[in-house]
């Protein structure tokens, strides 16, 4: 599975729209401890700690992430689970104007075994943040952000 753990890491991350994209094998790893793996759908539109801290990327197909805000306290995992491939996380706020990140906190998001942040995601695959900062974060699917594929995970003390 990703996993970040909050390092700081100053690239960037960008795909395309179309097509599945390699993100390498199931070691991959980077400046933030990134690695690879499997897949289940998340629950409704708002969920907190109760109902585990699971985001489906793109269910059923769509251009979305479900659910869409998730709550969480400092030092909670949240696992990203991509349904689709062709889509990414990225949570880097010098990639998007509609990304943001808590003052202090470490940027995170997908990127494949070489660190390359443009890569898109297979099916199956997850990714895990554990928030260590309160804040708000939102973050995006590089390639549909235009489409309205935005996320928020609300980190309290």
């Amino acid at each position: 599975m990703l996993k970040s753990t909050g390092a700081a890491v100053t690239a960037t991350l960008l795909a395309g729209c179309s097509g599945g994209g390699d993100t390498g094998d199931d070691e991959s790893d980077s400046e933030s401890g990134e690695e690879a793996t499997g897949n289940e759908a998340g629950g409704g539109e708002e969920a907190s700690q109760s109902g585990g801290n699971t985001i489906a990327v793109a269910p059923d197909g769509g251009f979305k992430f479900e659910p869409s805000e998730l709550t969480v306290s400092v030092g909670d995992t949240v696992t990203w689970e991509f349904e689709e491939s062709s889509h990414n996380v990225s949570a880097w706020p010098d990639m998007h104007d509609k990304i943001s990140i808590p003052d202090g906190a470490s940027g995170f998001g997908t990127m494949d075994k070489d660190g390359n942040q443009f890569a898109v995601v297979d099916a199956g695959e997850t990714l895990e943040h554990t928030f260590e900062t309160a804040g708000e974060y939102t973050y995006v699917c590089m390639p549909h952000v235009a489409s309205g594929m935005i996320g928020t995970v609300v980190v309290e003390e």
